[in-house]
């Protein structure tokens, strides 16, 4: 049965069905919206070179949130699945810039401190506040 010259079990074929492109965009627009997530500046993914973004929710809140937008897209496993890896993070994770410096820029700290030195003429005191 199982031995040389035995007859070879036939062995189903298996397929992948890839998500359609209609579904993939359904994503990529999903996550394109800033309402759900916080692109970074200047941190990129290793593998795919594209900017990390920071989740704003949790998975199961954007998930629900994904499903009354799109009721016909992903289902939840693959929805899941497409937010592994590095490119996903959740917001506590952000490193780098605070949120305030990522939506409007680093540059108003520098006024901040010329307003300093300008208005206030202890050095000692400026010391404290920078």
């Amino acid at each position: 049965m199982n031995g040389p010259g035995a007859k070879q079990i036939e062995k189903p074929i298996r397929t992948v069905s890839k998500l359609s492109q209609e579904k993939l965009e359904q994503f990529s627009n999903f996550f394109e919206d800033k309402a759900n997530v916080i692109m970074s500046s200047y941190k990129t993914d290793a593998k795919t070179q594209l900017p990390v973004l920071y989740l704003k929710n949790t998975k199961k809140a954007l998930w629900e949130k994904f499903k009354e937008i799109y009721p016909n897209g992903l289902k939840r496993t693959t929805f899941y699945r497409q937010l592994e890896g590095n490119r996903y993070q959740y917001r506590e994770d952000m490193g780098g810039l605070c949120a305030t410096c990522n939506t409007y820029g680093y540059e108003i700290f520098e006024c901040l401190k010329d307003l300093i030195q300008k208005e206030i003429s202890s050095t000692e005191f400026q010391v404290k506040l920078d």
